[in-house]
């Protein structure tokens, strides 16, 4: 594919655009969530390409989404980066502080990856900022909300009854150990997490619906130990890419076997978080969320290998 001439700078609001769309996966949704017209946004990403002389997006004929180009991957990364870098050289000029403590409430039914380094981030960025983390189950977090308790939650949408100020969503892969065997003639062994939440039920629908047994191998309330659990060998789990790809275990992709869900979460501030607090928020939570994406799937799957045996699948 020919590369485009590129010409000019680049620009935050084009990148916030580009970021927008990625999220969202298409043009159409992304215009609905910013409140602006499908051509603007159309003539923005069209803008972007040109200044970086490169194809962003494959458009497929008759589809609305919207798939990212090997160029596009490699932006997504830094455009995340620069709207980082900007509201933290923002702050700092403007000698604005987040707050002098900032309660976070997490349901613990999210795998999220990458949470922690994103609340690092934004409290390296503040030296004032006192940061504390409750995870807890996810029926609980709307009340502590509601009560006062929490500046801020991380929920899914379905357990809150405010409306988010940004979602994101997570494609969710199965993993597994080296070891570990499967098949069809066997109840698959599952790694799972204790509390009730919608993304492991439909799992588990989806996978009696393609004619899998499943049993409970393991299971618990805690992320760790549900991946320690899966590297030991215990079972099958449904993992983010973050955690498949830091944790050294296998993506195993068989076609045999229905895809997880994706998983949705939205952020979720309280009235009284100040707005600069909440841009600092959206923008660390952001740059981590955004970054697990479709390239980091393909890597780790190009990496995984599969063996026949005689009673089942080895994940290589």
């Amino acid at each position: 594919m020919a590369a485009l001439a590129g010409t000019g700078e680049l620009e935050l609001g084009l990148l916030r655009t580009f970021l927008a769309v990625v999220r969202r996966g298409s043009i159409t949704k992304a215009a609905a969530a910013m409140e602006k017209a499908q051509p603007t946004l159309t003539r923005q990403i069209a803008q972007l390409e040109k200044i970086v002389g490169q194809q962003l997006f494959d458009r497929a004929r008759g589809s609305n989404g919207v798939t990212l180009t090997r160029h596009g991957e490699l932006l997504v990364g830094y455009a995340n980066r620069a709207i980082e870098l900007s509201e933290e050289t923002l702050t700092r000029l403007r000698g604005q502080s987040a707050a002098g403590q900032l309660v976070v409430g997490v349901s613990a039914d999210l795998p999220i990856m990458g949470l922690i380094s994103a609340l690092k981030r934004l409290q390296s960025g503040d030296s004032e900022l006192a940061l504390k983390v409750v995870v807890t189950v996810p029926k609980k977090l709307d009340g502590l909300l509601r009560a006062g308790e929490l500046d801020l939650a991380i929920a899914t949408p379905a357990v809150m009854s405010g409306v988010p100020s940004v979602k994101w969503q997570t494609q969710l892969h199965w993993a597994a150990a080296k070891s570990l065997r499967i098949c069809k003639s066997r109840a698959l062994p599952l790694v799972l997490f204790e509390s009730h939440c919608h993304w492991q039920d439909e799992m588990l629908d989806s996978l009696q619906r393609a004619g899998w047994q499943w049993r409970v191998a393991f299971e618990s309330s805690g992320l760790d130990a549900v991946l320690n659990a899966t590297q030991s060998g215990l079972g099958l789990a449904a993992l983010p890419t973050a955690a498949v790809r830091s944790c050294r275990l296998m993506a195993l992709e068989d076609p045999d076997l229905p895809s997880p869900p994706k998983v949705e979460f939205g952020m979720f501030p309280a009235p009284s978080l100040a707005g600069n607090a909440r841009a600092m928020l959206e923008a660390a939570l952001e740059s981590s969320f955004t970054d697990n994406r479709q390239s980091l799937v393909a890597e780790a799957l190009h990496q995984t290998s599969k063996e026949e045996s005689a009673d089942g699948r080895l994940i290589h």
